[in-house]
């Protein structure tokens, strides 16, 4: 396989590129941050995405697969107006890969190719505070299916749903005081990897991380009330703790 990942410097990212070397594919990242080996691009910015997709695929000699993984993660309020760390959450994560998307889109027709796009289990479970990353998540989530449907019998796409998984971009967030470790069962940055991976060579529809994030978003879309309630009352609990504490509301 030749891929193409995007965010490939972060947890996620660099964890995928070398499990996906170690099974024998050629593998080029783009980030917001290169190296060298790294291709230095913003997914917001489409004329640099087209330079560094174009570059890719010189190097790779094409590309068979597109792996959307640059995101970020920051915490607001959902009764305010989006500042912009709210916008930029929303152009990364889901205008990003769109971006990245149409540049790679030549090169995918002509291998028959497959796309990646990486969700989170918060698009489909909501947490308090993440108005504009579930937002990104879960349009990412429907922006797959466009693709999916429009380019059907000509590109291939996966959603991958990760459950909270211990990377940097949960640092923001928790230096605005929503921090989530402990409150929900966390997934570890190999079993993302190798949901990445699974992504890349068998082309399924959706994954997620693991069984216990896959219980537990199936549980969400089928009783969504029952666990709106579950995490009010974890949320609230770890408030009175003053394990939470949004300084956006102080």
């Amino acid at each position: 396989m030749r891929v193409v990942i995007t965010g490939a410097q972060g947890g996620i990212g660099a964890a995928t590129t070398a499990a996906l070397r170690a099974r024998g594919a050629a593998v080029c990242g783009i980030d917001l941050r290169g190296d060298g080996e790294v291709i230095a691009a913003d997914v917001r910015d489409p004329e640099a995405m087209h330079a560094a997709i174009d570059e890719a695929a010189q190097r790779l000699g094409g590309i068979d697969v597109l792996v959307n993984n640059a995101g970020i993660g920051t915490a607001q309020d959902a009764g305010a107006a989006p500042d912009a760390h709210a916008r930029a959450t929303l152009e990364i994560n889901l205008l990003g890969a769109w971006t990245t998307t149409a540049a790679a889109m030549p090169h995918l027709l002509r291998s028959r190719g497959h796309i990646v796009n990486v969700a989170s289990g918060l698009a489909i479970v909501a947490m308090p505070y993440a108005a504009a990353y579930s937002a990104s998540k879960r349009g990412l989530a429907a922006y797959s299916d466009s693709v999916r449907l429009e380019y059907r019998g000509r590109v291939t796409v996966t959603t991958v749903y990760p459950g909270y998984v211990r990377t940097p971009i949960h640092e923001g967030p928790a230096a605005q005081g929503i921090a989530l470790e402990g409150l929900v069962n966390a997934d570890t940055v190999e079993q993302a990897a190798a949901a990445l991976v699974r992504a890349c060579s068998h082309r399924p529809r959706e994954l997620t991380t693991s069984r216990t994030t896959a219980l537990s978003l199936a549980i969400a879309r089928h009783l969504p009330r029952v666990v709106e309630a579950v995490v009010a009352r974890r949320m609230e609990s770890a408030r009175r703790r003053g394990r939470i504490e949004p300084s956006f509301l102080r």
